[in-house]
This record gives structure tokens, C-alpha cells and sequence, in this order.
């Protein structure tokens, strides 16, 4: 994401952002900033490039078709959490 704006201070949590990402303090792109309406559909044209018949779409709802089976074979959390006062 491009910087809004002018270049003024980043914020803390954009600091620790960076630092996480390993990006250098004067890079002039925002990691934390939400994409806005033209980033989002260059988004949505890279993904149609990249998979032009949803084949992600299929991969990420077969998965959670599966870990939803799993939890109703497993009568629950499929996480391995236990259960408080058990």
C-alpha cells in the first residue's frame, strides 16, 4: 500500500509492522493502511489472472468442508483445546 498523503510520522503500530515484515523505517509504503477501492480492484483482476476459474475459491471451501466434517466426527473442537474442569 502507497502512503496517503504527505510523508509525516509513521505511528507505533506501523513501526512494529515494518520491523515484523522487515521492511526498512523509510520505505515509503504503509503495511497497517486498508487498501482503498482501486487497490482492491487490482486485487480482484490479479486474482482473476491467477486463477481464472476460482480455483481458490474451490481449494479454501473444500478445506473448511473438511475441518467441518472433522469436528462433527470429533464431537467438537478439532484444535486439541481440552475442555475446563475435565
Amino acid at each position: 500500500m502507497t502512503a496517503a498523503g504527505g510523508r509525516g510520522q509513521i505511528s507505533r503500530k506501523e513501526r512494529i509492522a515494518r520491523a515484523a515484515a522487515g521492511m526498512p523505517a523509510e520505505h515509503p509504503e504503509l503495511v497497517t493502511r486498508k487498501p482503498g477501492r482501486t487497490e482492491w480492484r487490482q486485487f480482484i483482476a490479479w486474482l482473476a489472472e491467477l486463477w481464472p476459474n476460482d480455483e481458490y475459491t474451490a481449494i479454501v471451501a473444500e478445506a473448511l468442508r473438511r475441518d467441518r466434517r472433522k469436528e462433527r466426527k470429533t464431537g467438537g473442537d478439532h484444535h486439541g483445546s481440552r475442555r475446563r474442569g475435565a
